[in-house]
């Protein structure tokens, strides 16, 4: 198995505009190991969810290889690919995309149920994670009644309940005002260091990707490691 809990080589992508194709990745090599943490910047536009994709494997290249632990995802069907991606990628965007008819106790649990994981101790695993992301006292709450903030953190136990190697964070703090952000943003490398997570931060602020363990900034559709 490689040492790697993501890996990229050679990644290239491309979409058609009109008549017109624009190179959005060009050659990109990444990898990333447990328990690391890295920060991913760049303009708008510049391809950074599209990169955030292809490593989760809900997107596919135009050419290079992506691999999870080692293993090529072209190796992988559709059906092999969705149990792996289970069990391996946690996801947290900036629109936390939760369920408004289901409490957030329902919420963390729907992961799971999605990737074919529970059990019976998946839900004492999702009480766990609530009252380790400060909601214990709001697992019966709808969506609707929470802040901005503890519906991110409902977010970020979702994404944890199948205990993934790897979390891919596309602007998490991105609709929250500064001292949320701060505190989801202590609570995302206070996580990936406890659970020994591979954390990937896509973000707008310098702040926030100073503090990660490596920088990286996509430009031009080149991805390049800061100093």
């Amino acid at each position: 198995m490689s040492d790697f809990v993501i890996e990229t080589k050679g990644l290239a992508r491309s979409f058609i505009s009109g008549n017109k194709s624009i190179e959005v990745l060009q050659g990109i090599d990444f990898s990333i190991t447990s328990g690391e943490s890295c920060s991913i910047q760049g303009e708008s536009g510049s391809g950074k969810s599209t990169f955030l994709h292809l490593l989760a494997g809900l997107d596919k290249p135009d050419s290079g290889a992506i691999f999870w632990e080692g293993q090529d995802l072209k190796t992988l069907n559709n059906v092999a690919l969705a149990k792996k991606r289970g069990s391996l990628v946690g996801m947290v965007f900036q629109s936390y995309y939760l369920v408004p008819e289901l409490r957030a106790f329902e919420n963390v649990l729907l992961a799971a149920r999605i990737t074919g994981i529970m059990n019976e101790d998946t839900e004492r695993e999702a009480e766990k994670l609530l009252d380790r992301v400060g909601l214990a006292g709001r697992k019966t709450s709808l969506p609707a009644t929470l802040s901005g903030g503890e519906r991110q953190r409902v977010a970020i136990a979702r994404a944890l309940i199948s205990n993934p190697k790897a979390l891919l964070a596309d602007e998490p703090t991105g609709n929250l005002d500064e001292e949320t952000g701060d505190s989801i943003m202590d609570l995302l490398l206070d996580l990936c260091i406890e659970k020994e997570v591979a954390l990937v931060l896509v973000t707008h602020n310098p702040t926030y990707a100073s503090r990660l363990d490596r920088a990286w900034r996509l430009k031009q559709g080149r991805l390049e490691e800061q100093g």
